[in-house]
């Protein structure tokens, strides 16, 4: 049996809802002559557009009740509740808890089940107290301006904005095996320590023990990023400095695109349990964490005649020369067209680039008849935060296949 019925009334359809109302009228009727008064004044009853299956009942208190007019505009909770859409933001979100969440809303068509996902999705949101709506026809409309026409599978969450600290800088790393490091706090307003929060501790994602049972430790790592204004190259930054390892994002002064519900979306949920923080003044930040012993390497273009060290090879080892092993550090990536401003980029302790193939060491790019200069800036950026947090590549020897399949 279907948790919603049809969306068009039947003849039997009418005739369930119509018993209903005239047991209801009888229970009004005994009531009020029970308590010495006249029968209790009709009303008019409308059975248009009511399906049963989306009646409130015992099991499902959140389903919108009937005769619930679908409203012509976005509800809100707060003037400043921003929408997740899609399942997989959605749960990244209930299950973080870093934000203030309001309502969920589930659609689900008439004549279908609830999915599997929708029904995790729901008890998730029911056991930290979230109200639901199990929304019905009419709704559809309504979740696709809460995503701005983007799919939305059917989820969408209302909720704060995503948290994102202020900060001046970054306070000394005391040892290789600490497990967190501290920022100092820039000024925010009581309205918005209420969203970011105060907490001025970071968290260290040290590599897990080996199958030798040798546990290493390096220093922390963040990424700046300073101007990238497109929400999927955004996204895709956050995903690959999460699954990485990266222990923060910085964001630099106003230039970069917003932590949107697309940005969101783009990072599969890993922007839900990243650490990110905010500065205003990039060359300010720079120098006070720089004074507390943090290196910063700037990415760059190659140039001709550019000297190359492979001083991020996976065979320095712990305690080798491998930069996360000597100091914290801040990897810097610009936006997708100029890369780093040279404000920025002056105040680097160094310049990492990722040479092209088929650009000679003196001719540099000129060399390459296609004149491939660069990289995409998340496909940049994921592959130097794997050269600073490299680690062994996972290989394992390929399923063996039955006897007599071809896959």
């Amino acid at each position: 049996m279907s948790l919603y019925g049809p969306a068009a009334f039947e003849p039997r359809h009418v005739a369930r809802i119509a018993g209903s109302q005239k047991r209801k009228a009888s229970r009004e009727t005994w009531v009020y002559r029970h308590q010495g008064k006249q029968s209790p004044p009709s009303r008019k009853v409308s059975t248009h557009g009511v399906s049963r299956g989306h009646r409130a009942t015992a099991s499902n208190p959140e389903r919108v009740k009937e005769n619930v007019k679908v409203p012509d505009s976005i509800p809100y909770t707060s003037p400043a509740s921003e929408f997740i859409y899609g399942t997989g933001a959605v749960e990244a979100a209930l299950r973080s808890s870093r934000r203030q969440l309001y309502k969920l809303y589930l659609y689900q068509a008439a004549g279908e089940e609830l999915s599997p996902t929708k029904v995790v999705l729901r008890k998730l949101a029911l056991s930290s107290n979230i109200e639901v709506k199990l929304a019905f026809a009419g709704w559809d409309r309504i979740l696709d301006k809460m995503s701005a026409g983007r799919p939305h599978n059917g989820c969408v969450l209302e909720a704060s904005p995503l948290p994102k600290l202020p900060i001046r800088g970054f306070q000394p790393v005391q040892a290789l095996a600490d497990s967190h490091f501290r920022v100092e706090l820039a000024p925010q307003t009581r309205e918005e320590a209420a969203v970011n929060g105060t907490d001025d501790r970071i968290s260290i994602l040290h590599p897990p023990i080996s199958p030798s049972g040798q546990q290493t430790h390096r220093y922390p790592v963040a990424l700046l990023l300073d101007g990238v204004v497109d929400p999927g190259n955004l996204g895709a930054i956050i995903r690959s400095a999460y699954y990485l390892g990266v222990d923060a994002i910085v964001f630099a002064g106003r230039n970069s695109a917003p932590l949107s519900p697309v940005t969101i979306k783009a990072s599969a949920g890993a922007a839900e349990n990243m650490s990110l923080l905010h500065v205003k003044n990039e060359v300010d930040f720079i120098q006070r964490s720089q004074s507390n012993g943090w290196k910063f390497y700037a990415a760059d273009a190659p140039g001709p005649g550019a000297t190359y060290l492979d001083r991020l090879s996976a065979g320095d080892g712990p305690n080798g020369n491998h930069p996360i092993t000597q100091s914290p550090s801040v990897i810097m990536m610009g936006s997708e067209g100029s890369g780093l401003s040279s404000h920025i980029k002056s105040h680097a302790d160094a310049i990492v680039s990722i040479p092209g193939a088929r650009h000679s060491a003196h001719l540099g790019v000129e060399s390459d008849p296609a004149r491939i200069d660069s990289l995409n800036v998340s496909v940049a950026a994921a592959l130097l935060m794997e050269m600073f947090l490299r680690t062994p590549l996972g290989v394992s020897e390929p399923a063996k296949r039955g006897k007599g399949k071809m896959w």
